[in-house]
């Protein structure tokens, strides 16, 4: 697998002026990615509900999304605190964002160029493949975690397939794992066999042991999770997941991911497709273990039906095939055909990383990057506000439209004294809002009774039952739930009730987990009946 397994396996040497070429074609090629992460670099919505965070962190108020309730909005906890570092200097998280993925993209890359790869022409294909793939170059800056997922993929996976003693092992690719989860809890999927193989083949309490305490900052963060929010899983896992919609569905959409990214993104899926067969191939265990990892996450991937962002949940299947591909001994032949397919997927994806505009909405149409089930290529859509280019390439009208979308309604709100707002779209305006602006959020990511509130749309419920039987229009990670009746009241005025008396009982629940004491018995007798997902009451009609 890495470099002391792939040696192994590597029977011919090329010459070495091949060599040296090779060598030079891979310093090119790493300059290359550097060129193209900059010139695709942008910072999305969905980052700013983090930024909000830290924000309110930093300034004293905790960390918290609405100042007056304690709820985990964001999913990625270690991607956060690491923000949260530089930011204390800099109070700006738009470039902080992008340096702190630019230096961790790079360095995964060269790790799987330099460390991982058997030769330097498979080191030189490995860059190719990542210059060319429009998922990973998009997500190795976003402001999301994805290129802190590939640094700790790639970290752990160089000590697992290294030949380190297993108690050692053990407990780094434990850690590994463990940090990783921290970053994205559902990237246990990803690394839950890796674990598996290491205690199955050697089989001893000390090595057991030594799992365990890999594990200790998994379990530190959910303890303070559990003491802080009141809940083992992000706010975020009870909105998107908690939809009672048929897992049928769900896992329809998740191919309908799979295929929107074959469309848009062609080379992919194709290299995760490789890396799984050359896992599988090898037939050792820590292969094996590595392709069912993969096989996994996969499965999650569309057990949840995807995302509502083209690409952004096989960026780290594909890191990790990467790691794979990087390790084996290719011939000739393969080398070949697989250069000329990246080369191909760089000169003809019309926005791939390559010949994508620098700035998406000045040069084609949003309209043009969503597709029928609600996936969209995210960069181009937010492309205006969140783009690292658009802006100096705007003309007059772009910068207006840049301001307006990001900052103008969040400045008025707070020169109108705003105290409470409805706001679908969380990020760019949540931040600027400030933590005086107490923001309700219809799709439930940051509001904690809406999260766990029935998926309607126009008065009507979207997950099929008896009552609705018809499949309704949903978009994926986006299900609006209705107000309940009197809810802005209650939330201006405390003393207030809903009208409902049922959901008025479940709201005073879940604001002593929110609101209360962190220590009061009742409050952790509620956080105890509410572990098992404690879903809200429908209302009454």
């Amino acid at each position: 697998m890495a470099r002391a397994v792939s040696q192994q396996a590597n029977p011919s040497h090329p010459p070495p002026a091949a060599e040296e070429r090779a060598r030079w074609i891979r310093t090119l090629l790493l300059a290359l990615l550097a060129a193209l992460l900059v010139k695709c670099a942008w910072v999305c919505d969905d980052a700013y509900i983090t930024f909000r965070v830290i924000d309110n962190w930093i300034g004293g108020h905790g960390l918290r999304w609405n100042v007056a309730e304690r709820v985990q909005a964001y999913t990625n906890p270690l991607w956060m605190l690491l923000v949260a570092l530089p930011y204390t200097l800099t109070r700006e998280p738009f470039y902080t964002s992008l340096a702190l993925s630019l230096v961790l993209s790079l360095w995964s890359a060269r790790c799987l160029a330099w460390r991982v790869a058997s030769t330097p022409a498979l080191g030189a294909l490995v860059l190719l493949f990542l210059c060319a793939s429009k998922c990973f170059v998009d997500f190795s800056t976003s402001g999301l975690e994805n290129a802190l997922s590939h640094a700790l993929a790639v970290g752990t996976l160089l000590v697992y397939a290294s030949p380190a003693a297993p108690q050692r092992r053990a407990w780094i690719v434990a850690f590994g794992a463990s940090l990783a989860a921290i970053n994205r809890l559902d990237s246990l999927a990803l690394y839950a066999p890796l674990l598996a193989e290491i205690a199955l083949v050697h089989r001893s309490r000390r090595v057991l042991a030594n799992i365990a305490l890999g594990c200790a900052p998994l379990v530190a963060w959910e303890l303070v999770s559990l003491v802080y929010y009141g809940f083992l899983l992000p706010n975020t896992a009870y909105a998107k997941l908690g939809t009672a919609l048929p897992a049928g569905e769900l896992a329809l959409q998740g191919l309908r991911y799979l295929e929107n990214s074959l469309r848009n993104d062609p080379l992919t899926l194709p290299v995760i497709a490789a890396g799984l067969f050359l896992a599988f191939l090898r037939r050792d265990s820590r292969s094996t273990a590595l392709g069912l990892g993969l096989v996994l996450q996969l499965s999650y991937v569309v057990r949840v039906g995807g995302d509502f962002m083209s690409g952004r949940f096989l960026s780290l299947p594909f890191v990790v095939a990467l790691f794979v591909i990087a390790s084996q001994s290719l011939s000739k032949r393969t080398l070949l055909l697989a250069r000329v397919a990246a080369v191909a997927a760089m000169a003809l994806v019309p926005f791939g990383p390559l010949r994508a505009p620098l700035a998406y909405q000045l040069d084609t149409p949003s309209s043009q990057h969503f597709d029928a089930n609600g996936i969209a290529d995210e960069r181009a859509a937010t492309d205006d506000v969140g783009g690292l280019w658009s802006s100096f390439r705007a003309p007059r009208e772009g910068l207006a439209m840049h301001v307006t979308r990001g900052n103008e309604g969040a400045e008025r709100a707070r020169a109108e004294g705003a105290k409470l707002k409805l706001a679908p779209n969380l990020g760019y305006f949540g931040f600027h809002a400030g933590p005086g602006l107490h923001i309700v959020d219809p799709i439930g990511l940051a509001d904690p009774l809406l999260a766990r509130m029935p998926i309607w749309a126009d008065g009507q419920l979207l997950a099929r039952d008896e009552d609705n039987p018809e499949r309704l229009p949903w978009r994926i990670g986006h299900f609006k739930r209705p107000l309940p009746q009197g809810y802005l009241r209650c939330l201006r005025d405390p003393s207030t009730r809903l009208a409902d008396p049922a959901l008025a009982a479940f709201k005073d629940e879940l604001d002593l987990i929110t609101r209360g004491p962190l220590w009061s018995s009742e409050r952790w007798r509620l956080i105890l009946a509410h572990l098992g997902g404690k879903r809200a009451p429908r209302p009454t009609p």
